[in-house]
């Protein structure tokens, strides 16, 4: 084997090595996240390991852009390490979890979080505590405290007061 032809092997594998792909789908298999994607050429994979940065999992819906790695340049021995979910709004040092149906929360440059959701809706299990000020900013219904008692050995509490 010549130097070159050695050279050019090396070189094909390395080319094989890294590579764009389109998730095309994804399911869970003994515990494990697989997906099937496609490269360049219309070359087809199928039950690709997905890696995930820990305290972070998602499931991709859809064609999703991402970045699969071939250890040894073998085709057969892929894993998917990166997906795209461009946020054009992010600020510098932002950082945004969201879902492609309309939720998000957001980390904002100022210190603050948004949470956006299309269902208008929030849900908390456990207890909720809250430190500072509490503002209600409401659009139609709401619910109202007053009148709100609670039983107590003694009797039932006095209703709030307002500016108590």
């Amino acid at each position: 084997m010549s130097f070159e032809s050695l050279i050019e092997s090396l070189m094909a594998k390395l080319r094989l090595m890294v590579g764009r792909c389109v998730i095309s789908a994804s399911r869970y298999k003994n515990g494990e996240l697989l997906a099937d994607i496609e490269l360049v050429a219309g070359e087809r994979r199928r039950n690709v390991e997905f890696l995930q940065q820990f305290g972070f999992s998602s499931r991709p819906k859809g064609d999703v852009e991402g970045v699969a790695l071939f250890i040894g340049g073998s085709r057969d021995n892929g894993v998917v390490i990166s997906t795209r979910g461009e946020c054009p709004d992010l600020k510098e040092g932002e950082v945004r979890v969201h879902s492609p149906f309309g939720t998000s929360i957001t980390l904002k440059n100022d210190g603050s979080i948004e949470f956006l959701t299309n269902s208008n809706k929030f849900r908390f299990v456990g207890d909720v505590e809250a430190t500072g000020d509490f503002k209600a900013l409401c659009d139609g219904t709401f619910v109202t405290l007053t009148g709100h008692i609670h039983k107590t050995g003694m009797g039932p509490t006095d209703p709030p007061q307002p500016g108590m």
